[in-house]
């Protein structure tokens, strides 16, 4: 991301915009760090979590400079999840949201990164927030069967099944969520870098059990690559009782939406549930304000 492109996310992100020069201050202070020493740090985050941070780390310096990197969804995850329940982070990468439900919610998470050296990162925030005995770290892509797919491992957060024109990819283990879950999930947060389509067809069953109220994923047609369409994923999930929202987080208020979003979108089954667990949730500080 450019400098003019980070400063405008900093500048319309809903908690950053609140305490602009806060937000300013830790990346200008980041970016000053990080050229100094590349050694990464453990950076203090959300109701006594933690998360290690070092150069270059797209995912979770986003945390740093905002609260909530993204922030709707995140937010919504705050919001819905309890202890005794399930949910399955499908392209972990360090483990932001897997910190967020294990750590702050003390929900279970089955963790999905295929990347070594990202998950190797994702383990290291699992034993730095003692969420260990919460969650199932699998170092594994996700598709439509069990085998072995060939996965770039050079890009950070885009990281991606490789097509047969990209060179340099490593050879990564494939398993099924059918196969790889076996508890009841309430949230599912799947962001595979246009890989979903495979991902949802290796999840049949989890997609057709009611205990799964809600789906947070991406969107934005990177599908293309895989000759994939984000409209075609749209029609599976209303085809299973699945309605787009977008969520206010101050307001604790679901906005149903005509399609999905550009980013990622908040798919809901059964509403009301939802709505009920949202308005039920205890408040949270992040960045001295309140969710």
């Amino acid at each position: 991301m450019s400098l003019g492109s980070t400063i405008k996310f900093l500048l319309q992100h809903p908690l950053a915009q609140k305490q602009p020069l806060p937000a300013l201050w830790r990346f200008g202070s980041w970016q000053l760090r990080s050229r100094i020493s590349t050694t990464p740090v453990v950076v203090n985050w959300i109701e006594g979590t933690r998360f290690w941070m070092g150069k270059g780390w797209t995912g979770v310096t986003g945390n740093y400079y905002t609260g909530l990197h993204e922030f709707q969804d995140m937010a919504f995850l705050l919001h819905l999840l309890r202890p005794g329940d399930h949910f399955a982070d499908v392209g972990a990468n360090m483990g932001s949201y897997t910190v967020l439900a294990s750590g702050v919610c003390k929900a279970h998470t089955y963790c999905f990164e295929p990347v070594p050296i990202t998950f190797g990162r994702l383990l290291e925030n699992i034993k730095l927030n003692n969420i260990q005995h919460l969650t199932t770290p699998i170092q594994a892509a996700i598709g439509s069967e069990a085998g072995e797919i060939l996965f770039t491992d050079q890009e950070d957060t885009t990281n991606h099944v490789a097509t047969a024109s990209e060179q340099n990819a490593i050879s990564i283990p494939m398993v099924k969520l059918d196969d790889a879950i076996t508890q009841n999930i309430t949230l599912l947060k799947i962001d595979v870098e246009g890989f979903e389509t495979a991902a949802l067809a290796g999840a049949e069953q989890l997609l057709k059990n009611d205990a799964l109220k809600a789906i947070i994923i991406e969107l934005n047609g990177s599908g293309k690559r895989y000759g994939y369409t984000d409209e075609s994923i749209h029609k599976k999930l209303i085809e299973l009782g699945f309605v787009p929202h977008g969520y206010n987080a101050f307001k604790r208020q679901l906005l149903a939406l005509q399609t999905y979003g550009d980013h990622n979108t908040i798919y809901i089954r059964d509403v009301d549930w939802v709505k009920k667990r949202l308005q039920e949730s205890p408040r949270i500080s992040i960045l001295h304000q309140e969710l």
